[in-house]
């Protein structure tokens, strides 16, 4: 069974309440798509519970668990999903819609650095990729 998280912990008190007072929580069965790749990018979400699978081009690249971030550079980039997104196991997964995500990233400091610190990471995973790819 997939571990459960509170992706909000490590956030401040008030950033925590500030999180949770926007962020949706929804539930996908597996097979369940959560985004689908090529749509407008209208949300950003944080996986706190299950497993889910990454798609691109119709092929898993990536699995998914808790503590994932999902959607917010397709969000704050302004362009539609690179990925498709579907859940392998039950998925649990915060919403956070992106007119709130953009409030959250000036109102809410320990979460805009926990989202620069996880866009940092990726990047320097992709650069890695593409430098053994070559």
């Amino acid at each position: 069974m997939a571990m459960t998280v509170d992706v909000l912990e490590s956030f401040s008190v008030a950033d925590h309440d500030r999180v949770r007072a926007v962020a949706r929580p929804r539930e996908l069965q597996p097979g369940d798509c959560l985004y689908d790749q090529g749509a407008v990018a209208t949300a950003a979400f944080l996986v706190t519970g299950g497993i889910g699978a990454v798609f691109q081009q119709g092929r898993v690249v990536k699995e998914i668990t808790a503590g994932d971030i999902l959607g917010d550079a397709d969000v704050l980039g302004r362009r539609p999903y690179r990925t498709r997104i579907e859940a392998v196991t039950p998925l649990t997964v915060w919403q956070i819609d992106a007119p709130d995500l953009d409030r959250l990233l000036v109102d809410a400091p320990t979460f805009a650095r926990a989202l620069a610190r996880d866009l940092g990471r990726r990047l320097r995973a992709a650069e890695l990729s593409l430098a053994a790819a070559s």
